[in-house]
């Protein structure tokens, strides 16, 4: 046995799995790539030994015994080091971890999946990264962030989890969809992935083909490392990973949250409350823990929390119905999950203080609790996904769609006339002898949106959702039934701007657009570019306004409390 694993053995049991982790990944691309020199090369100035190998006892060491050479730059595995001898290595460095602290995670790839991101949140702790991390924050904005003991406020900490997030979004991280061609700048298309390792930070890449050149362009899905703090772009990964590096470089306890089926945010923990909050940068939702069962229709199953002190099952706090969740958890068996999750906890805690591990232990009982037997509340609009394009959130089906449609009454199609009316004062619609309650009970879709009632200024209005930087809200009326078609249409709505607010307004019938004014007072609008459509759909964007009260500065609808007028008022004249 190589005198080395004896070294990496006296680490703490967290060191251990981490470099277990690394050097194993090292021998794989070795020898899954033997043809390729570029993994038998390690730069001494990399990531992977600066962080993950040369500070920790037996890392270093093991590369040197089983021979890799050391050219001044880098370190260089020659060839003569045959792929039968490595593989005879990798057994030895596997065997150095107990059996019983391997978890039989080879029988399983969920279970495998968990134990390798346990150990890929330990980048989190570095210290070097975290600096760099805060390079990014003024001494001011650290300080601001980091003393909470200074604040009488009990909800201070939250405040600063949310200012936190604003900052994140509109000024340091951008959401990734399509790149353009690198070599014309044309527009792309996805044309697969890369899974071969460029670089060890790199999960995989994915690529796009060029839709004028043909040339293809890569976009690098990078994992918890410097590089996103150069690059500020990505996906809900990318956001999730990034955000939570910050948090823990403020000195907060934080963790990443991984949805098995497809989203990855974060949870930290609030000095106020003494419980763990929702964090999702992408969205800047905070503490909405149902905002994707409720507003994105995601049928979820396996959602757990990762920190370097535990690994935790959380999805009872991101669903309502348990029953039906339960049944959509097939990878593995409960027992043989929760076994997982209690021994890997357990690893990371051996070299905590048993005060440390007490104090632990309490916090998860308690949170246990809580997920189980906790209210939640359905009433909130919770709308769907606002991070990403449009097309990629609707194929992803993480848009929230009413898909209500007017149509006309028997009296309107003898008449040939239809009229609606909406009172955000009393929140009803108004359609010939029918009344429908709520606004969102005639729209076909939102996002994004809500009803705000300002008590002290005795108003009422429809505008984004605290927060967020676009709402849209859309209106459908179908006549294809009756065997009528639009003459012409008589439209009253309004919009309250603020600052530098926006809403734009559109009626689009059988392909023909129109773009509506917009109207601040309330006021009649002919038009007749429609004419001959056997549908038409309303729609409007709330868009700009700045400061923390930007999400105000874009209204429609605005009324009195008492007001009895209908600031929304369709009239559709039938032929």
């Amino acid at each position: 046995m190589l005198q080395s694993l004896n070294d990496i053995k006296s680490n703490s049991i967290d060191i251990c799995f981490r470099i277990v982790d690394v050097l194993l990944k090292l021998l794989n691309n070795i020898i899954n790539h033997p043809n390729q020199p570029k993994f038998r090369r390690l730069y001494l100035n990399s990531d992977v030994i600066q962080n993950d190998l040369l500070p920790f006892s037996g890392a270093m060491e093991f590369l040197f015994e089983i021979g890799f050479i050391d050219d001044g730059i880098s370190l260089i595995l020659p060839d003569c080091i045959s792929l039968s001898t490595l593989n005879n290595y990798k057994q030895q460095l596997i065997n150095i971890i107990p059996k019983h602290q391997k978890l039989n995670l080879n029988e399983n790839n969920f279970l495998k999946e968990i134990s390798s991101t346990s150990l890929t949140v330990l980048k989190f702790e570095d210290k070097i990264l975290q600096s760099k991390a805060l390079e990014n924050l003024s001494p001011e904005d650290i300080e601001l962030f980091s003393n909470f003991d200074k604040n009488n406020d009990s909800f201070y900490h939250e405040k600063m989890i949310l200012k936190l997030m604003i900052w994140f979004k509109k000024s340091f991280f951008k959401w990734f969809d399509t790149p353009t061609c690198h070599f014309c700048c044309s527009s792309t298309k996805f044309k697969g992935i890369n899974h071969d390792k460029i670089d060890e930070n790199v999960k995989y890449s994915e690529l796009y083909e060029c839709d004028n050149c043909g040339s293809i362009t890569n976009f690098k899905r990078y994992g918890i490392c410097e590089q996103l703090l150069t690059t500020r772009q990505g996906r809900c990964g990318e956001w999730a990973n990034c955000f939570t590096l910050f948090c823990r470089a403020l000195g907060w306890e934080a963790r990443l949250v991984i949805d098995k089926t497809d989203h990855v945010w974060t949870e930290v923990w609030s000095v106020n409350q003494k419980r763990w909050i929702h964090c999702d940068p992408c969205e800047t939702a905070l503490d909405k823990p149902l905002l994707y069962e409720k507003g994105w229709g995601k049928k979820l199953s396996y959602i757990l929390a990762y920190s370097h002190e535990e690994v935790q099952d959380v999805t009872w706090r991101y669903v309502e119905n348990s029953d039906s969740v339960l049944k959509r958890r097939t990878l593995c068996s409960e027992n043989e999950l929760l076994n997982t999750i209690l021994s890997l906890s357990q690893h990371k805690q051996n070299n905590l203080s048993l005060s440390r591990r007490k104090y632990i232990a309490e916090r998860r009982l308690k949170e246990c609790i809580e997920m189980l037997f906790q209210t939640k509340c359905t009433d909130e609009n919770f709308g769907g996904r606002t991070s990403g394009a449009i097309t990629w959130r609707l194929a992803r089906g993480e848009i929230q769609i009413e898909k209500f449609v007017w149509t006309p009454s028997e009296t309107e199609i003898a008449n040939k006339r239809f009229e609606l009316k909406y009172s955000t004062a009393f929140d009803k619609y108004i359609h010939g002898n029918s009344i429908h309650e709520g606004w969102k009970s005639g729209v076909y879709s939102y996002s994004s949106i809500f009803r705000k009632e300002e008590l002290d200024w005795k108003t009422v209005y429809l505008c984004r959702e605290e927060n967020c930087e676009k709402s849209t809200i859309e209106w459908r009326f179908d006549f294809s039934s009756t065997g009528l078609v639009v003459q012409d249409i008589k439209l009253i709505y309004s919009a309250a701007l603020f600052n530098t607010g926006q809403v734009e307004w559109k009626l689009i019938g059988n392909n023909v657009t129109v773009n509506l004014p917009t109207i601040e007072n309330i006021k009649e609008v002919f038009v007749d570019q429609i004419k001959g459509s056997d549908f038409i759909t309303l729609n409007a964007s709330l868009t700009g306004g700045s400061g923390d009260s930007a999400w105000q500065h874009s209204q429609i609808f605005r009324q009195s409390i008492k007001d009895q007028d209908y600031p929304f008022h369709i009239v559709v004249i039938l032929k």
